[in-house]
């Protein structure tokens, strides 16, 4: 359910005078919905833009001739940044501590002007020009954003910043076009930065309700992107263990904490999850691509790894172990997907000890893995559609119809097998979905 498109649907029915605004007000009053949002939300965002486009402004300003000035007048200049970001901060903590716009805009603005002072200081007196050691000055500067005024707009900076330490050393050749990457070494960093503001995150979280507000969901969406964007890096190895982990974790996160926020956009966690999960299932289902999968993460490759390695594939054994345990133990059994999402680490891990049989018989064992994951693939599809069938809710059904067409697509292409076979195996499938719909249409027509 659209909550936005709702309420704009009331509003046009008390403009076109079908129901009153009393009415109108009620039904958006049980709907949860703060009309005052958006307007607060266009404040800030408006608040925001003028910081950046200030601070921009000051840098062109201080740029200037900026060589030919006294390095002492250099040096007095480049602390000017941070004490006008200190006055505003000052202004928003003591004479407009209640108001949200002020908070963030002020933190924003002053988060920006600590890293063009430490800039301005390093190029004024020739300290070390390394760009990792000036960001970490920059975060540990800006940290303290997130607990004096409890500041959010500053996450996406902040950990924009600190996907630094998660990026890749990449080579670059012709046209830019990168010829070869290495592991950044302080990836780290980007651990230790990302856990310091997490106790901000957690501080906000209602843990009495399973609704969300605004702060949580945008601090939701730049934490859960942060992760599994960095999943190349932020992890050494076991990256299977580790994908499945943060998939279920945030299936079961989401459902514990978000499931009850109306809108899609208010679900960060489920709505990644799901996202990844689509083209993880069609990738998995696929023949090569299992066997490739559990190739690259099997035991024998480990005789190469380092000690790190080897601790990060162990602790993501442990991780999605635990993961899988708390989910199953502590989940709502009531939801059929969040169900199939218990199921997936089990899935994946039977496939992992059918590779392991089969080096040890040399018996060809892959396609025990392979009609398993399928099978798998196509009931969580049927799954999805029968949940958005229950709930009245589109996107699920559209989400179970792409995945099982884009299954069917790709199996029907890359099947090995005889042509009747091929055919009996489809046409068993096709009989399924119109048994399905022959119990839902008697459904309906009873409903009626």
């Amino acid at each position: 359910m659209n909550v936005q498109g709702l309420v704009r649907f009331l509003n046009k029915l008390e403009t076109s005078g079908v129901i009153s605004v009393d009415s109108n007000s009620k039904i958006q009053k049980f709907l949860d919905y703060d009309h005052r949002f958006f307007g607060r939300l266009f404040l800030v965002l408006s608040a925001i833009m003028g910081a950046l486009f200030c601070s921009a402004g000051i840098f062109a300003i201080i740029a200037h001739n900026w060589d030919d000035l006294p390095k002492h007048l250099r040096g007095f200049l480049s602390l000017i940044p941070s004490a006008v970001g200190l006055y505003f901060y000052y202004l928003a903590l003591f004479k407009h501590k209640n108001s949200v716009i002020w908070i963030e805009a002020a933190s924003i603005f002053l988060c920006l002007m600590i890293g063009a002072s430490i800039w301005l200081v390093s190029q004024t007196y020739h300290m070390d020009g390394d760009f990792y050691k000036f960001v970490k000055v920059w975060l540990f500067l800006t940290l303290p954003l997130f607990y004096i005024a409890k500041a959010s707009g500053i996450a996406i900076i902040y950990l924009g910043m600190n996907a630094c330490f998660a990026i890749p050393l990449l080579s670059w050749g012709f046209l830019g076009i990168p010829t070869d990457y290495d592991y950044n070494d302080q990836y780290y960093w980007a651990w230790i930065f990302l856990v310091l503001m997490l106790p901000h995150f957690v501080m906000h979280l209602n843990f009495t309700s399973k609704k969300q507000g605004p702060r949580i969901i945008f601090l939701g969406w730049v934490i859960a992107l942060f992760l599994l964007c960095g999943i190349p890096v932020l992890f050494k190895a076991g990256y299977l263990f580790w994908l499945l982990t943060i998939l279920v974790g945030f299936q079961f996160f989401g459902h514990r904490f978000f499931s009850e926020n109306l809108s899609i956009e208010a679900k960060p966690f489920q709505f990644l999850s799901y996202g990844v999960l689509f083209f993880f299932l069609l990738a998995f289902s696929n023949r090569s691509n299992l066997s490739e999968m559990f190739e690259f993460e099997k035991l024998t490759e480990m005789q190469e790894y380092t000690t790190e390695e080897v601790v990060f594939y162990y602790f993501g054994l442990v991780a999605l172990l635990g993961m899988a345990a708390t989910s199953w133990l502590f989940s709502d059994k009531k939801t059929s997907l969040m169900r199939f999402m218990n199921f997936l680490p089990a899935v994946v891990l039977f496939g992992m000890a059918i590779f392991y049989l089969e080096i040890w018989t040399s018996v060809s064992l892959d396609w025990i893995s392979w009609t398993v994951v399928n099978l798998f693939v196509l009931a969580f599809g049927i799954a999805a559609m029968i949940y958005g069938n229950r709930e009245k809710y589109m996107l699920p059904m559209f989400y179970g119809l792409f995945l099982v067409c884009s299954q069917m697509q790709a199996r029907y292409m890359d099947t090995d097998i005889s042509f009747w076979l091929k055919g009996i195996v489809f046409l068993g499938v096709g009989g399924l979905f119109f048994f399905i719909h022959y119990v839902y249409t008697e459904e309906v027509d009873t409903g009626e």
